[in-house]
């Protein structure tokens, strides 16, 4: 038997400035997306073709792009990848058991405002609707339920942090396989509330999308299910499949199905407040730079202080609060600003600089900030993920530079990055512990490391690309009747 693999990966921001083209991808082909995901364990590639080869099915991958999070891709993406992935179908066509595809859910180019649905669709083109077609998805994909039309199952993280991509996978590849060997005859159902989630709040460690975590575990464990999944939904997309999803995989029962997606419709929906707008927990960057100073001075663990609005990792409101509030012990990682870097490479290490720093995305990034620090350390420097979303991956954040800016130890990089572990500060000969207050830009992930290294989690909501309340973000193409953009966003 022979199961092809490919997969095109991007969640999309479509209010972000500019586009995603060609050069925002990382494209693995054929042996290549062996090499370097085998041996990772939170690849979904990696799980994929390791079932495969367990049960003795060849696993042939073809293509894998990954562009990450950014603005709207354009177009030729879509065209140059799912082209390549189609061709490659075709020049094996009718030898062909199966096919797996990864890819993310909140993809958006600017034609397609479902281009994953669409590839599905281009894949059914070319291999038919005779063989299994199993896909899987991030937690926070946008799902239209015509994709139910085109894919034999679809299978979701079930974690934010996304700590079970590769675990994702395995669950689609063995069904695959047990497809395969007519074990089973899945059968798919969604359900979509009508609910928006901002990623601030799905982070499945925290009530209520760990409540929902646990009925999507519990339904897994009932007798002729095959998988559960429930999508928090990409909030920043504007496309009219936004929102959540309920989705049960069931051997051949429509009714288990229904019932199940019913049932997490319905328990999403009594938490739609606080899946919205969450427990009263967010501050203002002022008040909650202050809060993070003054727990500081006497917690045994760091302060971790969420700027989660920050989609492009170069917004300057919470680094100019702590230096004007005269932080000390403070850990900025991962600012991007490529100039900023060949400055501190100019000037050397050990020397004194004069920095504008930050905010080179847009006017909305809030304005460079002007400093004087010393370069303590500048290079490119290349490891190997330890944290447990990346582990085994190969991370590079480009040219980097490390300056001390009065108590403020900042970062700065030329590639962008999101502190998800412990890596960006430790591999760069540091320790987490030295600090009394991290900054991360993450919006769930850092909870995988930073919930057990810090001792308090202190959310600011900036002004900025992402706030916590979706009505104040301009939707156009959302269908009325989602919750809470028809109600409160004026464009309806």
């Amino acid at each position: 038997m022979q199961i092809a693999i490919a997969g095109i990966s991007h969640e999309t921001q479509t209010s972000l400035p500019g586009k995603t083209d060609l050069n925002g991808f990382s494209v693995s082909r054929c042996k290549q997306i062996t090499r370097r995901n085998r041996a990772r364990p939170n690849s979904a590639l990696g799980r994929m073709i390791v079932e495969c080869e367990k049960a003795g099915v060849e696993a042939i991958p073809l293509v894998y792009a990954s562009g990450g999070m950014g603005p709207t891709v354009t177009d030729r993406v879509y065209d140059c990848y799912a082209g390549e992935i189609c061709e490659e179908l075709k020049r094996r066509a009718g030898e062909w058991d199966g096919i797996l595809l990864a890819l993310h859910g909140a993809m958006v180019t600017e034609s397609r405002p479902d281009p994953e649905l669409d590839l599905i669709r281009d894949v059914r083109k070319v291999v038919g609707y005779e063989i299994p077609v199993m896909v899987s998805l991030d937690l926070h994909a946008n799902l239209a339920p015509e994709i139910l039309e085109e894919a034999t199952a679809i299978f979701g993280y079930r974690c934010s942090p996304h700590i079970d991509v590769g675990e994702t996978g395995q669950r689609a590849a063995r069904a695959i396989i047990d497809v395969l060997a007519d074990r089973t005859r899945p059968v798919t159902a969604m359900k979509k509330p009508g609910l928006v989630v901002p990623s601030l709040y799905s982070a499945t460690t925290q009530p209520p999308a760990s409540d929902i975590r646990a009925r999507v575990l519990e339904w897994n464990s009932r007798p002729g299910v095959i998988d559960v999944s429930f999508f928090f939904g990409f909030a920043w997309s504007d496309v009219p499949q936004l929102g959540v999803s309920a989705v049960a995989v069931t051997d051949g029962d429509p009714n288990l199905a229904a019932r199940i997606v019913e049932d997490l419709s319905d328990m999403a929906w009594s938490h739609r407040v606080s899946l919205t707008q969450g427990h009263g927990d967010l501050y203002s960057v002022e008040e909650g730079v202050s809060l993070a100073i003054e727990k500081g001075r006497t917690a045994q663990k760091p302060i971790i202080l969420l700027d989660h609005a920050d989609r492009m990792q170069d917004t300057t409101f919470v680094l100019r609060e702590l230096l004007k509030q005269g932080a000390e012990d403070a850990a900025h990682p991962l600012l991007y600003d490529p100039e900023a870097v060949k400055v501190c490479e100019e000037a050397g290490i050990g020397s004194q600089v004069r920095l504008a720093v930050g905010s080179r995305s847009s006017d909305r990034a809030g304005g460079p900030v002007n400093l004087v620090g010393t370069v303590k350390w500048v290079g490119e420097k290349q490891y190997i993920a330890t944290g447990p979303m990346s582990r085994g991956g190969p991370v590079t954040h480009g040219l980097t530079a490390i300056v001390q800016a009065e108590g403020v130890w900042l970062q700065i990089t030329s590639r962008r990055a999101s502190l998800i572990d412990a890596d960006p500060i430790e591999q760069y000969g540091a320790n987490v512990d030295d600090f009394r207050i991290i900054v991360t830009k993450s919006k769930t992930h850092f909870r995988a490391v930073y919930e057990e290294v810090g001792e308090a989690i202190i959310v600011v909501d900036a002004p900025e690309y992402s706030p916590a309340e979706v009505s104040r973000h301009i939707y156009e193409n959302v269908p009325p009747g989602v919750y809470p953009i028809t109600e409160r966003c004026c464009c309806h």
